[in-house]
């Protein structure tokens, strides 16, 4: 029986280690896959970005050529581009708020994302609000799935309790 009690607590423990280290590393590998998808959505966004400016200039220079005034024609070209800035902003933002870091807004210096001020300049922090697709989120929500600290089983996201051992999450 003695024997049996030491088998029992040290497949706990192995579990338990098991967990941790899934969980830790499943949190590494999402944050590093965010952050890859987030900086190709910044390039796919800067892409965009050239190809306005180069129709722009397409354009700019056929009504040049026309005798046209080419004046305020582009406003809507250009709040595309703002558009697009302000998106790959936010993106910026998400990956830096995944590092644990952020920007003052004051000097541009790098920050821990829990400081109310900077340590540099010492200006008082706005909170960093972070813009999340819904749609991913819920995605990722529906993948995660549970590891059991007893007995090491994976099981899904929405169970609450070990299909192979019965313990309740």
């Amino acid at each position: 029986m003695e024997f049996m009690k030491k088998i029992e607590e040290i497949s706990k423990i192995v579990g338990s280690t098991a967990t941790s280290t899934y969980n830790t590393v499943a949190d590494k590998s999402g944050k590093l896959i965010e952050e890859t998808k987030l900086k190709l959505a910044i390039s796919d966004k800067e892409a965009d970005i050239e190809e306005i400016y180069k129709e722009m200039g397409k354009t700019v220079y056929d009504m040049y050529k026309s005798g046209e005034d080419v004046g305020k024609v582009f406003t809507k070209e250009c709040k595309k581009i703002d558009k697009s800035n302000l998106e790959i902003l936010d993106m910026n933002t998400k990956i830096l708020y995944n590092k644990g870091i952020r920007v003052c807004n004051t000097c541009g210096e790098m920050i821990p994302v829990a400081s109310t001020f900077c340590q540099n300049c010492g200006e008082k922090q706005k909170p960093v609000k972070i813009k999340e697709n819904k749609k991913e989120t819920k995605k990722e929500e529906k993948n995660e799935d549970k590891v059991c600290p007893t007995c090491g089983q994976i099981c899904e996201s929405k169970a609450k309790f070990c299909a192979k051992c019965g313990f309740k999450f």
